[in-house]
């Protein structure tokens, strides 16, 4: 019996050292913080903060779809010409929990992405196409 109650007086006295004796405050989001956010010009100068939105190399961009379920833009040439990476995604609740930055307030809505951030930004398909005619150079 010995021989099972020091390890077992060992392991207890362990857990109760390495619980956490702070309580944990519930913080609510103040109004403050619900308002939306004008970014300041040193928070432009920020990098982006979602690296994985942006395009592998200067010849070709990203896309970010969103809500876009009638169609797979994956079949649109013009767009897949210029176009390497697309990440669809359903719902604009999706985004705004994956993505809270991009402060994107409607669907469907199509975000092309350089190597540095947001290029362009629009609701309408054809729009999107004629940006990417019209910006040939890349």
């Amino acid at each position: 019996m010995k021989k099972i109650s020091w390890p077992i007086l060992l392991g207890l006295t362990l857990l109760v050292g390495c619980q956490n004796a702070e309580t944990k405050e519930e913080t609510k989001p103040s109004t403050v913080q619900m308002e939306e956010k004008v970014p300041t010009e040193s928070e432009m100068n920020t990098p982006f903060p979602y690296p994985n939105l942006l395009a592998d190399s200067e010849e070709s961009f990203s896309l970010l779809v969103i809500g876009d379920q009638d169609t797979p833009i994956e079949n649109n040439q013009k767009i897949t010409q210029k176009v390497n990476d697309i990440l669809s995604l359903p719902e604009l609740k999706m985004v705004k929990n994956a993505y809270p930055e991009l402060n994107i307030k409607t669907e469907p809505a199509y975000i092309l992405f350089d190597q540095a951030g947001v290029i362009h930004q629009s609701k309408d398909i054809n729009e999107l196409t004629t940006y990417l005619e019209q910006n040939k150079t890349k």
